[in-house]
């Protein structure tokens, strides 16, 4: 049973969003729209709840945009009607900052490179630089370790890897490209793959805590979308969205050509684990939660959170319970 709102009727809302993101080689400009329909039904431990989120926008993420938060409308309406306090920061992530609001969850979503030009004309290169400073690693990483939780998105190729110093704290492994499969092409036979994970096709993998703990009753996840990410990887029993076998990480060259970097059976879009006493979860698909519809070539795309046919709002509900020991 899956306790959702299900409305068939799409508002106009006349905003359109432009964005400037190449989804996939050869996918280009789209446009997107706000969804404004969608409202996830489920019961809410509000009376007992609690717990404090901290979100991130002193840095390059989705939140610094003047748009953010409308792109994230249903997660964050989720968050407030479980009973979570949210909060957001322009501070610096350092100990200062985490010592004084004490969140239980911090949320990084989205960590593009800080993009610097050097030289000019022929002599003009790019270099990408993570936005996060040493100590902003370190006290997130102590934070963490002594008893808070961090969920933490990251992109693809170009704006994917701001946080690679941050996975790298956490022994995280990470491939700054597309996810691909020939079983889940991306649009248009894009290679950025639009992968669709049920427990049947092990892509959601019913042994982590995240889902286990809900096999019993009606907020059992069992139809993700995951549209365009990249692969991460640390241990076999983190994944909670484990890519299928010999998924393909492609790279953009320089010159514009592909370059399959490496295939592998250990990739994940998602993963979740313990760190001392606190708990992490990474997620590679910035978008999975987001309350958008993407629009490509008069084709209309839910970018997923609110998509009738899917179940990411259940897995989004079950992660911050588990980040924030809720259950």
């Amino acid at each position: 049973m899956k306790m959702m709102l299900k409305i068939w009727t799409q508002l106009s809302i006349g905003i359109l969003l432009l964005l400037l993101c190449d989804l996939s080689f050869g996918q280009g400009t789209v446009e997107a729209e706000f969804d404004t329909t969608f409202h996830y039904q489920f019961k809410s431990l509000k009376d007992k709840n609690n717990k404090k989120i901290l979100i991130d926008q002193s840095h390059n993420t989705i939140y610094s945009l003047s748009y953010g938060q409308e792109t994230a409308r249903e997660m964050l309406d989720i968050m407030k009607k479980d009973g979570f306090d949210v909060k957001f920061t322009d501070l610096t992530l350092d100990s200062v900052n985490l010592n004084s609001t004490k969140p239980d969850m911090l949320i990084l979503h989205g960590m593009p490179n800080d993009k610097i030009v050097l030289g000019s004309g022929d002599k003009k290169e790019i270099i990408y630089k993570s936005p996060l400073s040493d100590i902003e690693v370190m006290d997130i990483t102590k934070y963490v370790y002594n008893g808070g939780s961090l969920f933490l998105f990251l992109s693809h190729f170009p704006g994917g890897s701001g946080a690679l110093p941050l996975l790298e704290a956490f022994s995280v492994k990470f491939r700054d490209g597309y996810a691909y499969h020939p079983n889940f092409p991306g649009h248009n036979c894009g290679l950025c793959s639009h992968f669709l994970m049920t427990p049947k096709n092990g892509m959601v993998n019913i042994n982590h805590p995240v889902i286990a703990s809900r096999l019993s009753n009606e907020y059992m996840p069992d139809s993700i979308k995951f549209l365009c990410g990249a692969a991460i990887f640390r241990n076999p029993e983190d994944n909670i969205l484990p890519f299928p076998k010999n998924t393909i990480n492609f790279t953009p060259t320089h010159d514009g050509s592909i370059d399959i970097e490496e295939t592998s059976d250990s990739y994940a879009g998602m993963i979740g684990f313990n760190f001392g006493a606190g708990r992490v979860i990474v997620c590679t698909d910035q978008g999975i939660f987001r309350s958008l519809d993407l629009l490509i070539d008069d084709e209309k795309i839910p970018v997923t959170i609110h998509d009738p046919d899917c179940d990411n709002a259940t897995l989004f509900l079950n992660s911050i319970r588990w980040l924030t020991k809720l259950q």
